[in-house]
């Protein structure tokens, strides 16, 4: 071993505890990197197999009713490959041990053939249980539980975040079901899966117009369905952590190696004049430094690939399981840990070329004398006349700032952003607690919701006021629409409500009621726009 590369070791165990502190910092970026994106391409190479092993549909459709003939004029559409008619009706289930309503979407499978779109998972199980089906009370056998691509995530209508306790999903024979609902020979809705290169928007629009006179609720692609809308952008999200987090964390890495390799090198000038003098380059004092760090980041570089997988295994669990994937493609890609490592070695060479660059450029001669001292001149406060009323500390400081501008400015940075993270937690209660209070306090005021599965009439609102306890009650109906503006449309929900209604309000920007229009919709700003 050369003399000079003995020399790292000797840095190395004299500076153990900065090496220390920076080698856990690359360790957890590149961990939160490794965690992160194993985890993204987990779940899309679990996303994408599933999908195609279980044969998720590219379209949707929801309607009225239309009889089943109609299914041949729906194959019969230009790209389409596969459709799949079903009965899907939501349901209110019987449970004696749980005091609060449970709703499920029923969902018929075909009885005498394999379902051919959207197919099943099975898991083990079985129970009795009673639903309300079409107003009348059925006991049902549960054979078995079993999992769906359609239903990676098991969103109630109307709901934000799933609740499993409240709101489940269901599979029934296609006969049973239809015979409950009175769908003999008839279906409500459809799923449909497309030939390679077919339009999807074309297809759409034939079908709308196919399924109008049966009322259609407008066809969707894959795209827009709720569930797999729901995981998209969760993957989005969790795209743009993998590069947020690993990025702050080598951030932090760069500003400890200059500091710390800066001071290294002004404490080791007579050192490097003394490698120069004996034949040392400037490349080879440069490679000298380089290694050092190199050393330092790769001591961090290691765990943290283990830390990342580790993570990644289990943040990839949580996920599965919170999306219902019947299992898990978990693998470690060897561009990510490449990536990792060159992102890691960039960030220690941009955080110490500069200031080795500066030494290593010094004749051996001018490196043995000590660094001159700096030259300090008035700052621009103290030409303005203020320096009578300034201290002689105060004065060197807003010298040394002056002289300093750049590393003063980045200083301010970080301090600003270091109090920005502890505010954002701080305030974060108080804004949720503020919007809690402005939609459920001031916009959104019932205590309790009702919904039907169908339009019911005004007589219902009666019979709710006469219940004991209810002060007071307001109607509404809501119906799923898609809105067209030129080449633009957007897939949301009217909802009529009561003129004059003082539980569900209206608020504008200034949080005062907004009275409901006599004609027209009203929009949200972001709607509108």
């Amino acid at each position: 071993m050369r003399a000079i590369d003995r020399k790292i070791w000797r840095d190395l165990w004299q500076m153990k505890g900065q090496a220390l502190a920076i080698a856990l910092v690359v360790m957890c970026g590149v961990g939160t990197y490794i965690m992160f994106l194993t985890t993204l391409n987990a779940l899309i190479v679990s996303q994408h197999s599933y999908y195609r092993e279980y044969r998720f549909a590219d379209v949707f459709v929801s309607l009225k009713r239309a009889p089943e003939a109609l299914r041949r004029r729906i194959l019969d559409i230009p790209g389409v490959d596969q459709a799949e008619t079903r009965v899907v009706e939501l349901v209110r289930l019987d449970m004696p041990d749980f005091n609060e309503p449970v709703t499920a979407l029923m969902v018929s499978l075909p009885d005498n053939s394999r379902q051919t779109l959207n197919a099943l998972y099975l898991r083990e199980g079985g129970d009795h249980f009673a639903a309300i089906l079409n107003g009348r009370r059925q006991r049902l056998t549960l054979v078995g539980t079993a999992l769906s691509p359609e239903f990676v995530q098991q969103l109630r209508p109307g709901s934000v975040f799933p609740d499993y306790k409240r709101y489940g999903v269901m599979w029934m024979g296609r006969r049973a079901l239809g015979q409950a609902y009175d769908l003999e020979g008839a279906f409500n809705d459809a799923a449909l899966s497309l030939r390679p290169g077919a339009d999807a928007q074309n297809v759409i629009d034939r079908l709308d117009k196919l399924l109008d006179p049966y009322g259609g609720l407008g066809a969707y692609a894959r795209k827009d369905q709720r569930s797999h809308r729901f995981l998209t952008q969760e993957l989005d999200q969790l795209g743009t952590l993998a590069s947020l987090f690993p990025a702050l964390f080598m951030g932090i890495a760069v500003f400890l190696l200059n500091v710390v390799i800066s001071r290294l090198v002004t404490m080791q000038r007579e050192q490097i004049a003394t490698l120069k003098a004996f034949g040392y380059g400037n490349g080879a004092v440069l490679g000298h430094y380089l290694k050092l760090v190199s050393a330092i980041v790769g001591a961090g570089i290691l765990p943290g690939i283990a830390l990342g997988v580790w993570l990644g295994r289990e943040l990839s669990a949580i996920y599965a399981e919170f999306y219902r994937f019947p299992y898990l493609k978990f693998s470690l890609p060897p561009m990510t840990v490449v990536e990792a490592v060159a992102a890691s070695l960039a960030a220690a060479a941009l955080g110490t070329v500069f200031a080795v660059w500066r030494a290593a450029k010094l004749k051996p001669a001018q490196a043995m004398r000590p660094e001159p001292p700096a030259r300090y001149r008035e700052s621009w406060v103290e030409k303005l006349g203020l320096k009578r009323w300034l201290s002689q500390p105060a004065r060197m400081i807003l010298r040394h700032i002056q002289r300093r501008v750049v590393k003063s400015f980045f200083t301010m940075i970080g301090i600003a952003l270091a109090c920005g993270i502890i505010l954002t937690g701080l305030f974060q209660r108080d804004t949720v607690g503020y919007m809690v209070h402005v939609q459920y306090g001031m916009s959104q005021r019932q205590d309790l919701s009702v919904t039907f599965t169908d339009p019911t009439s005004r007589r219902a609102q009666f019979d709710l006021e006469s219940l004991p306890g209810v002060q007071h009650v307001e109607v509404f109906r809501q119906v799923a629409v898609r809105l067209r503006h030129g080449h633009r449309s957007y897939r949301t929900a009217i909802r009529g409500l009561e003129a004059g209604g003082d539980i569900q309000r209206l608020l504008d920007k200034h949080l005062h009621p907004v009275a409901l229009p006599r004609d027209g919709l009203l929009l949200t700003d972001y709607l509108a726009k």
